[in-house]
C-alpha cells in the first residue's frame, strides 16, 4: 500500500471515528429531552436519588394557541416509562417564599392530573435566570395541589441542579 493511499484510508476512518462521536453526542443529548417530535420540553430534570428523569412535553404551539396535549414521562436511563400519561391541559399553582437573607423568590407550580393524582414540578428561581432549585412532587388531589398549606404532597423528589431544564416562553408570565 502506498503513502498516498494509506494517509486517504486514515482519513476515511478518523471521518467515521467523528461521524461515530458525533451520533453518540447527540444519542446521549436526546436523554436531556425526550419528548417525541412534535412535541416539545417545557420542563425535565433528573432526580438526585437515582438516574431517573422526568419529563412535562407539550405539543405542538402555534401563534395565538395553546398546545393540543401534554405528556409526562418518568423514566430510569433508556428504560422503559415507569409511568407515561397524556393530559388536555396543566394546573398551576404560584407561592412565594421567603428566600436566603430575606429575599422573595417566586416559586411556580405546574401539574398534569392522571387518574386523580396530580403530577407537579416547582421551580425556584427569577423569569428567564437559571433555576435555583426544582422539585417534582406528586398530590393526591387536586386540593393539594393548589393548597397555600406546605407539605400536602404524598411524595416529593428533588432534582439535580445541573439537569434542569425550562423552556421560559412557556413557564413563565
Amino acid at each position: 500500500m502506498t503513502i498516498s493511499a494509506r494517509a486517504e484510508e486514515v482519513n476515511r476512518m478518523l471521518k467515521r471515528l467523528a461521524f461515530a462521536a458525533l451520533a453518540g453526542a447527540l444519542w446521549a443529548g436526546m436523554g436531556l429531552a425526550n419528548c417525541v417530535p412534535p412535541a416539545s420540553t417545557y420542563f425535565a430534570c433528573t432526580l438526585r436519588d437515582g438516574q431517573k428523569r422526568v419529563e412535562f412535553c407539550q405539543g405542538p404551539v402555534t401563534e395565538g394557541s395553546s398546545p393540543d396535549y401534554y405528556t409526562y414521562n418518568l423514566a430510569d436511563g433508556a428504560a422503559v416509562s415507569e409511568l407515561y400519561f397524556t393530559a388536555d391541559a396543566p394546573w398551576i399553582s404560584t407561592k412565594y417564599f421567603r428566600g436566603r437573607n430575606g429575599n422573595v423568590s417566586e416559586t411556580l407550580g405546574m401539574a398534569l392530573e392522571n387518574k386523580g393524582y396530580f403530577y407537579a414540578f416547582y421551580i425556584t428561581g427569577i423569569f428567564g435566570s437559571p433555576i435555583r432549585a426544582a422539585q417534582l412532587h406528586v398530590f393526591d388531589s387536586q386540593e393539594a395541589f393548589q393548597s397555600d398549606a406546605g407539605e400536602t404532597e404524598i411524595q416529593r423528589h428533588y432534582c439535580r441542579p445541573e439537569t434542569v431544564l425550562v423552556d421560559w416562553t412557556f413557564v413563565g408570565p
